[in-house]
């Protein structure tokens, strides 16, 4: 009877500390930027990404790290042709002729 309590004991303790341990605090929620306001702000953008890819299991797919990458996209894509309604960005496969 002992030996039975014993087990029961642990099999409980061990539930306890494994739902302890598995409760994460969630980052406390931030302002929702625009693509438009990433693009202007090359500093602010630089370091939204860079806590994205340091954190990716909490905050990589949040409002901002997506708004923050599309704009770094778009960018890095200006110089580069591209469709009118913002379509996918692309070197062209052959030589532009004006």
């Amino acid at each position: 009877m002992k030996d039975k309590a014993v087990i029961i004991s642990a099999a409980v303790g061990t539930l306890l500390i494994g739902l302890i341990a598995g409760c994460e605090k969630s980052p406390t929620p931030e302002e929702t930027r625009p693509v438009d306001w990433w693009e202007a702000n090359a500093d602010a953008r630089a370091a939204k990404l860079e806590e994205c890819k340091t954190q990716p299991k909490y905050i990589d797919a949040t409002p901002n790290c997506k708004n923050a990458s599309l704009a770094e996209n778009n960018v890095k894509a200006a110089p580069k042709w591209g469709t009118e309604k913002g379509g996918i960005r692309t070197e062209p496969q052959f030589p532009a002729y004006p």
